[in-house]
């Protein structure tokens, strides 16, 4: 008799977490990703699927994971993109924190375990990750994903993520575990031109969340040739730019400032330009290691050109202005934004970095 009541007094608990995961056309990885969580050390948590429209053996595959585990349920939709089905499986979505997986991931069976317990332990997380390791069918992580990975994995706390935050999307999507409150004080995803992660975590960090990982690698993530970042206008580099022009304009950071200095004229220099002119703003110029004339141009704007440094004072008539460092050399970049300190510069409010080191700086994965 005690047996039973246990039990039953275990199914009435309120859900903890919702695992939230859209597909569509995942049947080739799909069993992998359940198993994985089927095997969860965890146990108090709900697996909301929503299927966007998949066309091969996806909503089977769910159907019967479905009948087999009560604590899965699919939600499937005509297909309109990952933005919708995200919101969709938030307004199903019972628990109290909220954990994304993606079909084709995998997880270590004690990640949901883990993240619960880092969020419990600090009140003020309402948004964490954990590091990643990357993985193919075959062959190698394509060098990119390398560097964005290892860079990802270097920021742990929230001083760190923050400090990277426009450098480029800090955490990786399927690692997102988070407050419910969070979701609906910012309400969930949002619909832009640009990627829907990068943007989720922007708007979370503008509304005061704390962010944070675990610093162990409990998600395991799948490169295909084919997959969203690759192909979809949203994820490419112009679009990445659009989101952080737009935040920092939000965020108050051109706020009294005359306009906006590139240090760095290579592709990174140029595409943050191009980001800023399209919203308005004021561009003052290029600095960058190429000396020429004095009318050197980039963009029909000053280049000011410096075989090492530019003096300190040069630098100051750019008090008013917000610096933007595009410097693709991870040296470069870090020598000038320590000249920039030292000048007194503040990082995130007089300069910011729009494009990440690698290495890394605090390199530990």
């Amino acid at each position: 008799t005690t047996e039973i009541y246990t039990l039953s007094l275990h199914d009435a608990l309120p859900i903890l977490i919702s695992i939230l995961m859209p597909v569509r056309n995942d049947a080739a990885m799909l069993r992998n990703c359940l198993t994985d969580i089927e095997n969860q050390s965890f146990t108090n948590y709900e697996l909301v699927v929503v299927d966007d429209g998949s066309a091969d053996e996806t909503p089977v595959l769910l159907e019967k994971a479905s009948q087999d585990d009560s604590r899965i349920r699919m939600i499937r939709t005509e297909p309109q993109g990952i933005v919708s089905a995200l919101n969709t499986g938030l307004t199903e979505c019972k628990g109290q924190y909220i954990a994304r997986m993606d079909a084709d991931d995998r997880m270590q069976k004690t990640r949901l375990e883990k993240q619960l317990e880092l969020i419990q332990k600090d009140p003020e997380l309402e948004l964490i990750g954990c590091r990643v390791e990357g993985f193919t069918d075959k062959g190698p992580l394509p060098e990119s994903a390398v560097h964005y990975q290892s860079w990802s994995n270097s920021l742990m706390s929230h001083q760190q993520i923050e400090s990277d935050l426009f450098a480029e999307s800090p955490i990786v999507h399927p690692t997102f575990f988070a407050t419910r409150k969070l979701f609906n004080k910012i309400g969930g995803y949002s619909n832009n031109p640009w990627a829907e992660d990068y943007d989720f975590i922007l708007r979370a960090y503008g509304g005061g969340a704390k962010l944070a990982k675990h610093p162990e690698i409990l998600v395991r993530k799948y490169f295909a040739p084919g997959r969203l970042s690759r192909v979809e206008a949203m994820y490419k580099r112009p679009a990445m730019f659009d989101a952080k022009a737009h935040y920092l304009l939000e965020f108050g950071r051109l706020k009294k400032r005359r306009g906006v200095l590139i240090v760095g004229s290579g592709p990174t220099g140029r595409q943050a330009a191009q980001s800023f002119e399209n919203r308005g703003v004021r561009l003052l110029g290029f600095v960058d290691n190429r000396p020429g004339p004095p009318d050197r141009q980039v963009k029909n704007r000053p280049a000011w050109g410096f075989n090492n440094l530019p003096p300190e004072e040069f630098m100051h008539k750019f008090r008013d202005s917000l610096i933007v460092l595009a410097i693709g050399d991870s040296t470069g970049q870090r020598v000038f934004a320590e000249f920039l300190r030292k000048s007194d510069f503040v990082e995130n409010h007089d300069f910011v970095r729009v494009i990440y080191n690698w290495p890394p700086a605090a390199n530990s994965i």
